[in-house]
């Protein structure tokens, strides 16, 4: 949309009529909570209300150039299916850090897709309408959503970076070891993303994968306290004392996360 005495380009979002009362509060609720989000990789909404037909709608700004919006999949896809492992490191991470600001505010938003993510004209990524997800499905309880946000923006990160779709089957995949594509830290990403990618396990939260990401000797060290029990270069489960041990750090590590907000 085009202002009409500003002459500033905007992006106009209108729902369909929710019936439900409890779910139209939730929503709204929800985006009025997202409005006051002040991130700068989180699209900021500008405005709330209701149309004349009293549908729900939001504005936020026009991150799009001039062929339109582009998405996270979009800009993937131009560059050939994978970026440079720095680049996809710094964006992940860039998404883990707005994950964790809206959690102080108490908003989650749940699975993120590449759909959900744009990127401006200067190269910022933006989370668009955070927490919606989770307010128009209400399908996980508060923790589990912070989980699987948390589980998908690593996903994103070890495609953008690996070129692989996240999953059980690339860790066992030689040609999708994150150490495939970069020298620095190597065998220390193989086992944060061995461990993020592990189903009964994984970060509960943006803050414990931040503090883990090998990217200096103290988040190194944070990472070898967690033990993960996956190596990517094996599936063999560990020996039941090995376990027992792991599980205790786990269990530390996790109450001492959970003191703080995510």
């Amino acid at each position: 949309m085009l202002h009409g005495r500003e002459r500033t380009n905007h992006l106009l979002y209108r729902f369909e009529h929710i019936t439900d009362s409890v779910a139209r509060r939730r929503v709204f609720d929800r985006i009025m909570k997202t409005a006051r989000l002040d991130h700068a990789h989180i699209l900021k909404i500008e405005r709330v209300g209701y149309d004349d037909t009293g549908r729900l709608c939001a504005i936020t700004e026009y991150p799009g150039n001039q062929e339109g919006l582009v998405t996270l999949a979009d800009l993937l896809e131009v560059r050939g299916g994978r970026l440079e492992f720095s680049e996809a490191i710094r964006l992940m991470g860039q998404l883990l850090e707005a994950c964790m600001h809206a959690s102080e505010q108490g908003i989650v938003h749940g699975p993120f897709s590449m759909d959900e993510l744009l990127v401006d004209r200067h190269g910022c990524t933006l989370i668009e309408l955070f927490g919606l997800e989770q307010a128009l499905h209400n399908a996980y309880s508060v923790q589990d959503a912070r989980a699987e946000q948390t589980r998908t923006v690593i996903g994103i990160g070890y495609q953008l970076a690996t070129g692989m779709p996240f999953g059980e089957h690339s860790s066992s995949n030689e040609g999708g070891k994150p150490s495939k594509f970069t020298k620095k830290n190597a065998r220390h990403w193989d086992n944060w993303f061995s461990y993020a990618m592990d189903p009964m396990g994984g970060f509960e939260s943006s803050m414990q994968a931040l503090q883990t990401m090998p990217t200096d000797s103290e988040h190194i060290a944070r990472l070898i306290e967690l033990k993960p029990q996956m190596p990517m270069q094996s599936m063999k489960r560990p020996a039941r004392s090995n376990q027992n041990i792991a599980g205790a750090v786990f269990s530390r590590f996790r109450r001492s996360a959970n003191r703080h907000q995510d």
